[in-house]
């Protein structure tokens, strides 16, 4: 045997050795082909009158892909770029295994860009929906997670033009807000984080439709634990910004005094908050400092950039700021929701504090 071995050339060897590891290598026993899929964007998922789970799926309408000789952003015979099907079922999974039932070609649900809960689901508890996303391997973690007042069926069935694909839209709606507010981005991964965590608290992007029946983003949702607690508005959410850290390219509108007129606008190019949480024998004082850089794009009717002006901008805009706080502060107390991470933040700061409460 050494005598054979021995009289190999070394790359015919090589060669050998390459072959016989190629045969422990994974592969892809799942493969599909393009064709035999049915391609999910989008997800929705509402409660119905007699408390049924009614599913939403947005599929990828294969026959509007451009032809051939047709330029790349053409569609086929005009034909809409997206399918919109519903089923009903006693949960999640049961609605969802009738889209295997009835739909030809499988369900691919690895491309689905969010999951829109409608607020009557919502505010009954979407622990549950949590567990199936958790527990499904096929759905990837940075998929969206947001809530609307609206049906999810009417939201997922609107028109977002220009953009042709309904999800696409949505989800550009709510990153293009999370540019400023990171936490808006409301992705799986940091949904679970917030659900898990000490306070309890996810937030996420709130969807709904205008009078004109187009998707918009109106603020976020907060929740007590799986449960739908409240929602905030634009403004409010621009306060929780600043409770929860860094903000970015925020514009803040200051009025002019005894006039009316545009007044003047500052933008907040940058901000970071300080967060110190201090235990005392029975209370807990908690001090928030947010450090800010901001450049003025507007000012007032007969006002000059002298010195005096800009320290006077600096205090409106700091008691702008404040003003905000305490406001969106106060709601969350009224809802008793933790959104603004305070509990997860003591426990960081103070693990033995919260281990004593």
């Amino acid at each position: 045997m050494k005598r054979v071995l021995g009289s190999w050339p070394p790359k015919a060897f090589a060669l050998f050795l390459v072959g016989i590891s190629s045969l422990c290598l994974p592969g892809c026993y799942d493969i599909q082909e393009v064709d035999d899929m049915n391609l999910v964007l989008a997800i929705g998922v509402d409660e119905t009158e007699d408390h049924l789970i009614n599913v939403t799926a947005e599929f990828v309408n294969p026959s509007s892909a451009p032809s051939s000789g047709q330029d790349g952003s053409s569609t086929s015979g005009g034909k809409q770029p997206v399918i919109v099907r519903q089923e009903t079922g006693a949960s999640i999974e049961d609605a969802m295994g009738k889209f295997e039932r009835e739909i030809p070609h499988s369900v691919y649900l690895a491309q689905n860009m969010l999951v829109l809960f409608g607020e009557s689901y919502a505010r009954n508890g979407i622990d549950r929906a949590l567990d199936f996303f958790e527990r499904d391997r096929a759905f990837r973690r940075n998929q969206l997670f947001l809530v609307t007042p609206n049906a999810a069926s009417d939201v997922l069935s609107a028109s977002v033009d220009p953009e042709p694909l309904n999800a696409l839209g949505i989800r550009e709606l709510v990153e293009q807000s999370s540019t400023q507010l990171r936490f808006v981005q409301s992705e799986q991964q940091q949904i679970m984080e917030e659900y898990l965590s000490p306070s309890q608290s996810p937030v996420m992007a709130l969807i709904s439709l205008q009078s004109v029946g187009r998707p918009a983003l109106q603020g976020v949702a907060v929740f007590r634990g799986g449960r739908l607690v409240d929602t905030l508005n634009v403004d409010e959410m621009q306060g929780l910004g600043w409770l929860l850290g860094s903000t970015r390219q925020v514009s803040i509108h200051l009025p002019c005094a005894g006039e009316d007129g545009a007044g003047t606008t500052i933008r907040i190019l940058g901000s970071n908050t300080k967060f110190q949480a201090q235990p005392g024998q029975r209370d807990l004082n908690v001090q928030l400092q947010v450090h800010a850089r901001a450049e003025v794009e507007q000012i007032c009717p007969r006002e000059k950039l002298d010195e005096k002006t800009f320290k006077d901008l600096n205090r409106m805009a700091a008691a702008y700021i404040q003003r905000s706080m305490q406001t969106t502060i106060a709601k969350l107390q009224q809802d008793d929701v933790d959104a603004s991470q305070f509990g997860k933040r003591v426990f960081l700061q103070n693990p033995c504090y919260s281990a004593n409460q």
